[in-house]
């Protein structure tokens, strides 16, 4: 199964359906037919509720993604072709390979419980291969700078261990079909669903990460209480589950910009002394004309200028013959005015409070990042 992680086989085995289907299909009949049937004991009521976890937990992870899509309105049409044809080469893909693997998970965690000593730290080690043979090596001598080594990290390094983590727990508990249905139903959508979200990588990487996590260690707790057959000492214990998630989700959701107020964080420093590079500030966004319209001088407003975005104070508003506002703009450390005039529709919002040295860590990240001629502060 290792082969699957070396680029030019994975490429092969993503995207060549026969390759895919002769090299998935050669492990399922090596598992079907030489390798013995190991389960993990535990009852069949308990499997049977883990895989009804499975098919929710697909469904929600789904929906979070998609809300913040149709709210950010970054729904695209797929990538992939869902003619009858394409749908059919898909599923070919994707069946055979999902199978396969949850087999030989299946078969490596009950191997591991009934023969090794110290079997929860050689779960966790299986866990850990497991992903490794997941994640894309062949992007990294493509990673450029600081922000796409940190998103590469996040979505495609990170969201891989704690999606397996997931996985894991649901095979211990369900059996290998719990887990397929889970990740099963997750690449079904991607590859034949016609639009996408497509939603910033902080977003993907914070939901990718800590929603299999909490929702892992959710069913994990249940399950063993159901097990040993035991009620929960406090009955707060799912309110907290559920309430840990639903902050997480929540954040992620107003650090990429779905609430009315979303936070950004400013790279240079044309805005000292009032705002430092590595601050963070909280924009208000301008939402109606009226909003527009009540702007004054002296303002400090985030607008677009590309395909940034820039935090400068309004030095003076103007006006035409026909009531058309724009805006002169200027970095409070700046020696003389932004060059380029903002328009009505550039901006985004108003800054409404600045929460110092917060976004430090992106500072990092953005550190490469080069200010539009006319300018020197912007943030992401």
């Amino acid at each position: 199964m290792a082969v699957s992680a070396i680029p030019v086989w994975r490429a092969k085995l993503n995207n060549v359906y026969y390759i895919s289907l002769f090299y998935w299909g050669f492990i399922l009949f090596i598992m079907s037919t030489l390798v013995p049937g190991i389960h993990i004991p535990g009852r069949e009521t308990i499997r049977s509720s883990v895989r009804g976890y499975a098919i929710m937990g697909a469904s929600v992870y789904i929906t979070i993604n998609f809300i913040i899509g149709v709210i950010l309105k970054q729904l695209k049409a797929t990538p992939y072709d869902i003619s009858p044809k394409g749908l059919l080469l898909n599923l070919m893909i994707i069946i055979p390979a999902l199978v396969a693997r949850e087999k030989i998970r299946a078969y490596g965690i009950g191997t591991i419980w009934r023969t090794v000593k110290y079997r929860r730290f050689a779960i966790v080690t299986f866990t850990l291969l497991m992903a490794l043979t997941e994640i894309n090596l062949g992007k990294i001598d493509k990673l450029d700078g600081a922000e796409g080594i940190v998103t590469y990290l996040l979505c495609d390094v990170l969201a891989v261990f704690a999606r397996n983590y997931l996985m894991s727990v649901l095979v211990f508990y369900g059996g290998s079909r719990a887990s397929m249905f889970y990740f099963g139903i997750l690449q079904l959508f991607e590859k034949c669903f016609p639009f996408l979200p497509e939603i910033p990588w902080i977003a993907t990487g914070a939901v990718g990460i800590m929603f299999p996590i909490f929702f892992g260690s959710y069913i994990a707790e249940r399950c063993a209480m159901e097990r040993a057959e035991k009620r929960p000492e406090d009955p707060k214990g799912d309110f907290g589950y559920v309430t840990i998630l639903t902050l997480a989700i929540l954040f992620s959701w107003f650090s990429v910009g779905v609430f009315h107020v979303y936070p950004s964080t400013v790279l240079t420093g044309s805005m000292e002394p009032v705002i430092y590079p590595g601050d963070v500030v909280l924009i208000q966004k301008m939402l109606k004309e009226e909003d527009i319209e009540a702007l004054k001088e002296g303002d400090i407003i985030n607008f677009q200028r590309g395909k940034i975005t820039i935090t400068h104070r309004i030095e003076e508003i103007l006006k035409d013959e026909a009531g058309n506002l724009s805006f002169v703009t200027k970095g409070d450390n700046n020696k003389s005015r932004d060059e380029q005039i903002v328009l009505p529709n550039d901006v985004k919002g108003i800054i409404v409070q600045v929460v110092p040295k917060v976004g430090i860590p992106i500072l990092w990240v953005k550190s490469g990042n080069t200010a539009p001629e006319g300018v020197i502060d912007y943030e992401e």
